[in-house]
């Protein structure tokens, strides 16, 4: 798995205003061009940036040093103990002494727009007169402050021009490249097809640029945003967001309050339901997908992981929900999508967070706070290999279901009453006893759920056939054939199969669309095919726990895939199945759905 420092810092991006003194042509923010904050909003926004934790307060806009005040605020970030940052066109940073004034009080983090390497081409992209400026801005800020960044936009206008700005920014060794695809909204929309290029080029031209800058100044930082992940091979870890780069909070100017940071601006199209890669990516811009096809998309298959760690803090803190001091203001709480208070005692709680890169935080927010995918294994164990026994539920506590303070807390979690994976099992149980005639079972193991169709077979009512790589159970019976072998290599002897069953099976498969279609292709007309998959799901580990985890390189990934049942119910379509049930894991209380399909009888 990837730990990764993601909430080493935890800044909080405020928008002042969406005025700027450049008009590019990729501004997504053009549709609000003009709007300002309301007076004295500012203020208590970076006073409640403080409240909630943040230690940085990056000043954005629209271009934030057109703000009359920006300077005044700049100096409250300051007085509130927060270090400062600026997302910046960089032209006022170009004046004299300017980033002198930033630095005293306390700029650690700079982020500009480079579109060129030359003014013709700069300026034809913000349509002003601005690349001397920024320029002169980049060079000013340039191993002055700790973290500066040179975000190209990659658009038609320069994709053929990327070395050329490698090579202009290799003057100044000390700042970060970014290479980032163009957001299709506001500017962009008036010519979408003159200014975006598709997604392989930019992909393609993305891989070329940061293999060309690392070789050229070795050691520089170079990183990416705004693609898929499918088009990045080899360059996955240097994908840069918000997130990546710290953030946890961000406020629009005409919002009243923090909302977590969040990429629902981007989504998946029909082929990223069998990607091994789903679960970590954020997608492709929604308005990109709905102007262009899905075609240049390029499913990966890879074993990847299906669970996180929930890594604790060293000290335990008091807190009663009855008078919580997060709900009151008094305590920053924990990251709203990435950090979660769990209950160790009466009164107690501890600190636990996520620092994991192997799933999107939209991942994360599903599995903790939509499904509440999150267990305890108090014992200190490695790996874990029978859910049922070793896990513990945990449940959000019933106090902070509807709590003011929920969307910006990750909450306070306990054991959940009742036995783990109970009803999971009976449901299993359920399909399984009323299960007749022929059985595949796809990746059947040791046979876990022989002994619900025992009885069946003894009375002449099932006929079962296993296959599994390893070949099955050591044990055969009357009635219980075992195969050596896979799916895709199977073929069977006879007639098809009344039932074909992947309990846990499918998600280690190497093609899921083709694994859908040969399941189907198994099942006889009339046939069913029943599917039991595990979601993402986190595990909290004991003080002491995640050591032992993290040193191992010899544990086993053995996911391919990590589809929600929404996502296995568009594969089961595709593959001409029509669903006949399903249970999602509210229904099952535990990390397992279960869908039921049936094939026609033609």
């Amino acid at each position: 798995m990837t730990e990764a420092p993601l909430l080493s810092r935890r800044k909080a991006l405020l928008k002042l205003t969406y005025r700027c003194n450049n008009n590019c042509a990729f501004c997504h923010a053009a549709p609000h061009r003009g709007a300002e904050a309301a007076p004295g909003t500012l203020e208590r926004k970076i006073r409640r940036a403080a409240a909630l934790g943040a230690d940085m307060v990056v000043l954005s806009g629209g271009e934030p040093t057109v703000h009359p005040r920006w300077l005044e605020l700049a100096g409250l970030v300051a007085a509130q103990g927060m270090r400062l940052g600026l997302v910046t066109n960089g032209r006022m940073l170009s004046y004299p002494g300017l980033v002198d004034r930033l630095l005293a009080h306390g700029l650690d983090y700079a982020y500009l727009s480079l579109t060129g390497p030359d003014a013709a081409l700069h300026d034809r992209h913000v349509r002003a007169p601005a690349f001397r400026q920024t320029w002169a801005a980049l060079t000013a800020l340039a191993g002055r402050v700790p973290l500066v960044t040179a975000n190209v936009v990659v658009t038609r206008w320069n994709i053929g021009r990327l070395d050329d700005i490698v090579r202009a920014v290799d003057r100044l060794p000390a700042v970060r490249l970014k290479f980032s695809a163009v957001e299709p909204a506001g500017n962009v929309l008036d010519d979408f097809d003159g200014l975006v290029p598709r997604l392989e080029r930019t992909a393609r031209a993305v891989r070329a640029a940061m293999r060309r800058a690392r070789a050229s100044v070795p050691g520089r930082s170079v990183a990416w945003d705004g693609l898929p992940l499918c088009l990045m091979g080899g360059e996955e870890d240097g994908e840069c967001a918000l997130r990546e780069d710290g953030f946890a909070f961000l406020c629009e100017v005409f919002e009243r309050d923090w909302f977590p940071v969040d990429d629902r601006h981007r989504g998946f199209a029909a082929p990223c339901a069998g990607c091994s890669l789903r679960r970590r990516c954020r997608g492709v811009f929604g308005e990109y997908l709905a102007r262009r096809d899905a075609a240049e998309l390029r499913p990966v298959s890879r074993p990847v992981p299906n669970s996180l760690n929930w890594a604790p803090a060293a000290a335990e803190e008091r807190l009663s929900l009855r008078a919580c001091p997060v709900r009151a203001g008094r305590r920053a709480p924990p990251d709203p999508v990435r950090g979660i208070f769990v209950r160790t005692g009466p009164g107690r709680v501890r600190r636990h967070e996520a620092a994991t890169r192997d799933f999107s935080d939209e991942t994360l927010r599903t599995a903790t706070r939509v499904q509440e995918q999150v267990y305890l294994e108090p014992s200190g164990a490695v790996l874990v290999t029978d859910f049922a026994r070793e896990l513990r539920r945990l449940r959000l506590a019933p106090t902070c279901r509807p709590c003011p303070a929920r969307p910006l807390c990750g909450g306070v979690f306990e054991r959940a009453p009742g036995a783990s994976f109970r009803r999971a099992r009976e449901l299993l149980a359920r399909i399984l006893r009323s299960l007749s005639g022929s059985v595949l079972d796809v990746g059947c193991g040791l046979a876990p759920y022989r002994a619900a169709l025992e009885p069946a077979v003894r009375a002449g009512r099932l006929r079962y056939t296993g296959i599994d790589p390893g070949g099955g159970a050591a044990r055969p019976a009357p009635g219980f054939e075992f195969v050596r072998g896979t799916l895709e290599g199977f073929r069977p002897r006879g007639a098809k199969f009344d039932t074909v069953m992947a309990l846990r099976s499918f998600n280690h498969l190497r093609d899921a669309r083709r694994a859908m279609a040969k399941l189907a292709a198994l099942a006889a007309p009339g046939g069913r095919v029943v599917l039991a998959e595990d979601v993402v799901f986190g595990v909290v580990r004991p003080p002491g726990g995640l050591e032992p985890v993290l040193v191992r390189d010899d544990l086993p990934w053995e996911h391919r895939l990590n589809p929600s049942v929404e996502e296995a119910a568009l594969l089961a379509r595709g593959a001409g199945l029509c669903e006949a049930s399903r249970a999602g894991t509210e229904r099952t209380d535990s990390t397992l759905w279960v869908l039921v399909l049936e094939r026609g009888d033609g």
